[in-house]
C-alpha cells in the first residue's frame, strides 16, 4: 500500500494542527509530517547537529516568524545554504539527529527543534 504524507510547519499553524491531532489517528495510509519550526529544521540535520548551540536564537523569536528566521539562518549555516538536493546524500545523518533530537508537546504537536521527517525518510 503506497503512503500519502501531509507536510506542515508549526509556525502560526499550531491551533489547527491541535484540532486536527484530537480526531482519530488510525488512519495507516495517511501520515502527518510536523517540523518545528518548519521543514529547514529536516534539512538541518541533514548537515549538522546540536541545535540548542546553534539556532538558540529562535527561541526568543516570535513563533509566527521563526519559519523565516530558520530559512534565514540557511546560508550562515552551511555553504551554499540548506539545499535540499544535497541533503539526500546526508540522509542517514538526519535520520540520526531528527530522532536525537524528537519530541512532542501533550498535544502530539513537535516541540522546537524538532521534525517528524525522519518517518517520512524511514518509510521511503
Amino acid at each position: 500500500m503506497d503512503k500519502v504524507f501531509l507536510l506542515s510547519d508549526v509556525d502560526e499553524f499550531y491551533d489547527q494542527l491541535e484540532k486536527i491531532f484530537k480526531g482519530n489517528q488510525t488512519d495507516v495510509q495517511g501520515r502527518w509530517v510536523v517540523s518545528n519550526p518548519c521543514f529547514e529544521i529536516w534539512l538541518y540535520y541533514c548537515y549538522l547537529d546540536n541545535p540548542e548551540k546553534v539556532l538558540g536564537c529562535l527561541k526568543t523569536e516570535p513563533i509566527t516568524t521563526r519559519s523565516k528566521k530558520m530559512k534565514a539562518l540557511g546560508n550562515t549555516l552551511v555553504s551554499g545554504g540548506l539545499n535540499p538536493c544535497l541533503a539526500f546524500e546526508n540522509m542517514l545523518n538526519g535520520i540520526e539527529h531528527c530522532i536525537a533530537y524528537y519530541a512532542e508537546d501533550d498535544n502530539r504537536i513537535t516541540v522546537l527543534y524538532a521534525t517528524q521527517m525522519h518517518e517520512m525518510v524511514q518509510y521511503l
